[in-house]
């Protein structure tokens, strides 16, 4: 079976869809017996291009990120010298709800419908051509991949998609890089990272969505001497009022704006939090809940969209809207030693029923059932 895989977004972008790319990736060209990769990209650097896809064939469009996105809605056909793997190929994923128009059979992956249900934390750009794009794009592909059943309500409601057409194939973690890491590797880290313990720590893009001002107003509500909080994450869209709250709330010097961090430096973050807080209005899947379970760091997460299916029993849920109800959950962990022990390894054992291997396996179980039913 030879898969034609598009890889722009594990090359352009580093957390979340980015780490999906390269992990399913590297995953189905380690698994026994499975495929034969061929990679395909838009105009991308390359320095995210895992050491062991090196060598597979490759080829690119030459075209930046909102270029090369018009040129697929606009269904105009590649040209020859862009397609060299895809015409090698018995079938195309695109990884990032996207797709040229093709004569092989398509499968798209979706991970969330954030332009639909959450129009205003998006750009207005963005909006319009997502509103032309999802509906064209799932028109193109045989199959649907997204990452939680609450996505898989979400396309079949909202896009009219058949259900048989939408697998649900969660995410995985790499359980040998995220583990929970030695007392002197934590020790290290924070020192270099200028960061006190204890903390409490969020990781995301810096973003409306993420509901940083929600946990910023719980964070406010704690009663002293609450540890100091840590933001971890990129710039994202719409992140302009995130340092005007922390004045305002009389934060300063509390809260720790950390920036992108690479995941060489996140097990020992993750590990040393006191508490680990996801708050999210909505997630496709929410990899940060299962990285940080996976490193030990108790985990109080959102009750809405797919975080419940991620976290399971091994997270507190909150209404992410209700920073009373956030504030309340923080401070319970932090008077609670035990409890804060016992979620530690509850979050462990939840994370290890998560891999990119079975990740790989199920998803080359749709290619497989495309195949078989287009042929």
């Amino acid at each position: 079976m030879r898969i034609c895989f598009d890889i722009s977004a594990g090359l352009g972008q580093g957390a979340g869809i980015g780490r999906y790319v390269r992990q399913l990736a590297l995953a189905l060209n380690a698994l026994p017996g499975g495929p034969a990769l061929r990679l395909f990209h838009n105009r991308q650097p390359l320095e995210r291009l895992p050491p062991a896809l090196a060598r597979l064939p490759r080829c690119q469009a030459p075209l930046g990120n909102k270029t090369w996105r018009f040129y697929l809605l606009s269904g105009l056909p590649l040209l020859p010298r862009w397609r060299t793997t895809i015409d090698d190929s018995d079938l195309f994923h695109g990884t990032d709800a996207v797709t040229p128009r093709l004569c092989l059979p398509t499968v798209i992956t979706i991970h969330d419908l954030t332009t639909m249900l959450f129009p205003r934390y998006h750009s207005r750009l963005n909006r319009l051509y997502m509103r032309w794009a999802l509906p064209l794009m799932t028109q193109r592909a045989d199959a649907v991949i997204t990452d939680a059943h609450a996505s898989q309500n979400d396309i079949v409601t909202l896009l009219g998609v058949a259900p048989e057409k939408v697998s649900v194939v969660h995410l995985g973690v790499d359980n040998r890089h995220f583990t929970s890491q030695s007392p002197v590797a934590i020790r290290t880290t924070i020192a270099n990272l200028g960061i006190r313990s204890p903390y409490l720590l969020a990781v995301g893009t810096l973003e409306p969505r993420k509901n940083l001002i929600t946990l910023l107003h719980a964070y406010a509500m704690l009663p002293p001497p609450a540890p100091e909080l840590v933001l971890v994450g990129g710039q994202g869209w719409g992140n302009e009022q995130l340092a005007n709250v922390i004045r305002q709330l009389g934060l300063t010097g509390r809260v720790r704006l950390a920036g992108y961090m690479a995941d060489e430096t996140l097990p020992a973050l993750y590990s040393g939090a006191e508490i680990f807080v996801y708050p999210s209005l909505y997630e496709g899947f929410g990899l940060p809940v299962l990285e940080a379970m996976a490193c030990g760091a108790p985990v109080i997460t959102s009750n809405v969209s797919s975080l419940p299916e991620v976290a399971g029993e091994a997270a507190i849920q909150v209404n992410p809207r209700s920073a009373n109800d956030l504030a309340a959950a923080i401070q319970t962990l932090l008077d609670s030693p035990d409890k804060r022990r016992t979620m530690r390894q509850a979050g462990i054992v939840r994370a290890r029923s998560f891999s990119w291997e079975r990740c790989a396996q199920e998803t080359l179980g749709v290619y497989q059932r495309v195949l078989e039913s287009t042929t």
